[in-house]
């Protein structure tokens, strides 16, 4: 299934697809998600250096939308 990806900083988030967010993102894969409890769409996704997720952002025509924020996103969003 084909995701779209979305990075949110200060900003209201940037979508892509993945070849846009492998570029862009690559070099600071870390990880994979591997939580079973997690959404199975959230499962095998890269974890980012200095980045908050993956996190399930709702559904784009049927596509499940992959979140990653900023720490500070995170942290202003969550309070």
């Amino acid at each position: 299934m084909e995701m779209i990806y979305r990075v949110v900083g200060a900003g209201a988030g940037e979508d892509m697809s993945w070849p846009q967010f492998e570029v862009s993102f690559g070099m600071d894969f870390d990880g994979i998600e591997e939580s079973e409890h997690l959404r199975e769409c959230l499962q095998g996704q890269p974890t980012i250096k200095g980045l908050c997720g993956p996190m399930y952002d709702g559904e784009i025509n049927g596509q499940p939308v992959i979140r990653y924020e900023t720490w500070a996103a995170y942290n202003a969003l969550s309070a």
